[in-house]
């Protein structure tokens, strides 16, 4: 926003987006929304091991080219995916992931990711340049996992709403596949800075010689003790450009989209990592509640969807004051084509 000559920030509302250069704008599509049922988290309490369902009875595809997420429960962060609603059956609302041996990467393969939370954002759109889309097919059921974190002195009790804005398959441009990069073996020293990186060769996963690759959408995510993440191309002409570098944690919608997309085809693959400051007394690892995680969600015009780990702390020297690890890059990825 600027005003007398002022530049300043305002959130969008809802049913808008936060446009390139013209400030906020309406949401295109026609917009499909659902209100979950209301969850309650103690004070400094944390749920988990939940999960939440809406089976859409969609019997044409849907084009999505926007997802909204409004929420008052706490919500720390969700991951959203689609299946057939043949499959993870049941009443729809809130129940147990484990009663219907809810798996998140079995959901991806079966169906696909739909749009990921920022950490303990409150309100997030996920829009994509116009025509460019995740396809659900007919007949689906949306999922997410529940993870709330109550870092108030008082209950905090609210729910999740949903709204999905399709547009016309005559519209369409492009439909997107996933990918997710995570660090799932952090060692963070306590009392230090610490970077944590990994390098991912993607081009056997390819199987050629380009990665026939441009990405449309990138997420990241950590939680109070990161202090930066980063995503670059790794090898090739551009190795080191920087998709997206986020500096400190703010409980705000932190997704970046491309328009136009970043065209990855001559890097040998992606470089991403994080930074952490430590301030206690103890080593943090990956995980839930007071520790930590470095990942990282994103959409692109691709003929397979992928998710690659690194599951190893190796040290590797130090950059003044900030200590160094990293570890050997695994990728499992599945043909997206026609999806």
């Amino acid at each position: 926003m600027v005003e007398a000559g002022e530049p300043s920030c305002a959130p969008c509302g809802v049913g808008e987006y936060a446009s390139a250069g013209d400030g906020c704008q309406p949401i295109p599509g026609e917009a499909i929304s659902h209100q979950f049922p209301d969850n309650s988290t103690e004070p400094g309490g944390e749920i988990l091991g939940m999960c939440r369902s809406w089976t859409l009875g969609n019997t044409e595809s849907l084009w999505v080219n926007a997802v909204e997420l409004q929420q008052g429960e706490a919500s720390h962060h969700s991951n959203w995916t689609f299946v057939p609603d043949t499959q993870f059956d049941g009443p729809d609302g809130v129940w147990p992931c484990s009663d219907r041996d809810y798996s998140q990467l079995v959901a991806a393969v079966a169906g696909g990711v739909l749009y990921a939370q920022s950490t303990q954002a409150t309100y997030e759109v996920q829009k994509f340049p116009d025509g460019v889309v995740v396809r659900i097919p007919p007949g689906s059921r949306i999922i997410s996992d529940i993870h709330t974190l109550n870092t108030t002195n008082e209950v905090v009790a609210g729910n999740m709403v949903i709204t999905l804005y399709s547009i016309p398959e005559s519209d369409v441009e492009v439909s997107l596949a996933p990918f997710h990069l995570t660090y799932d073996e952090l060692a963070i020293p306590p009392q230090s800075t610490s970077r944590f990186t990994g390098e991912c060769d993607l081009r056997a996963s390819f199987g050629g010689d380009s990665l026939d690759m441009q990405v449309y959408y990138v997420l990241p995510h950590t939680h109070a003790m990161g202090s930066r993440f980063f995503l670059e191309q790794l090898g090739g002409p551009q190795d080191g450009e920087s998709l997206i570098d986020v500096h400190g944690f703010n409980g705000e919608a932190r997704g970046r989209r491309y328009d136009p997309p970043i065209d990855v085809g001559q890097a040998d693959g992606l470089r991403f990592g994080c930074e952490f400051e430590n301030p206690r007394d103890e080593t943090v690892g990956w995980g839930f509640g007071d520790q930590e995680m470095c990942e990282t969600l994103g959409f692109a015009a691709s003929p397979i969807a992928f998710e690659s780990r690194v599951s190893e702390v190796i040290a590797d020297g130090a950059d003044g004051s900030v200590s160094k690890f990293t570890g050997d890059c695994s990728t499992v990825q599945f043909s997206w084509a026609g999806k």
